[in-house]
């Protein structure tokens, strides 16, 4: 990892108004848990807090927002020739970029989840289990969506369509989906370190270790290739 390259995806991502976007989803998680346990004079549903809510929607938009901004605007507009024109080898790049948005992501997503599990007064196991649900699916969506940013111009819709389309709709339809999702993944990994019950966590502990590693090295190699494919015909 080059960390000359982490440091301004860095300054891009949290130094533009897309930082202040990152931040405000998962106040928005914790808002809306207090809200609720206010309202409500209960502690709110743990699988309310990690699942319906954080894992399906606060913690792959944070990554989705994350991942485009440390590479698809610069494919977008050309500029990443300039980049592309050090000495630094393209999946170097990649990785260093992928880095940078996932420690972001899982930072967001991690604490995010957390605060909200607390504001929502469940027990600490829970709380635990929110900020490990959300650093590990923050990662592996980030992964994913370097993946998509770098195979398309349309990567954020992409993302989109992933996580809020295919991965909501699909798993409740088709049982056998949960085996291509990276929530799945993700519970499955968490049920096991935190010790919880979550509800998509039905595959194998190793085929969800095997698929989350998969998914990381599939992401990052694929970002590179096209990184060096792109210098390569210099048609973008």
């Amino acid at each position: 990892m080059n960390l000359t390259i982490a440091r301004l995806a860095l300054r891009a991502l949290l130094g533009q108004k897309r930082g202040f976007v990152l931040l405000a989803l998962p106040l928005v998680l914790v808002a809306l848990a207090a809200t609720v346990r206010a309202l409500t004079g209960e502690p709110m549903s743990a699988g309310l807090v990690i699942v319906e809510v954080g894992l399906a929607v606060v913690v792959p938009l944070v990554a989705l927002l994350a991942a485009n901004g440390v590479l698809g605007p610069e494919i977008d507009d050309g500029s990443v020739v300039y980049l592309l024109s050090t000495p630094v080898s393209r999946y170097v790049v990649a990785a260093s970029k992928w880095a940078a948005a996932a420690c972001v992501s899982a930072m967001l997503s991690s604490g995010g989840l957390a605060a909200a599990a607390l504001a929502g007064g469940v027990n600490s196991q829970w709380v635990l289990g929110s900020a490990v649900a959300g650093a590990i699916g923050a990662v592996l969506y980030t992964a994913l969506f370097c993946l998509l940013s770098a195979a398309t111009r349309h990567g954020m819709v992409a993302g989109l369509i992933y996580a809020l389309v295919l991965e909501r709709a699909l798993a409740s339809l088709l049982s056998g989906f949960r085996y291509l999702s990276v929530q799945a993944f993700t519970q499955r990994i968490t049920e096991s370190v935190a010790g919880i019950d979550l509800p998509l966590a039905t595959i194998g502990l190793g085929y969800a270790l095997i698929a989350a590693l998969v998914v990381l090295v599939l992401g990052v190699g694929f970002a590179g290739w096209r990184l060096q494919r792109f210098q390569l015909r210099g048609d973008e």
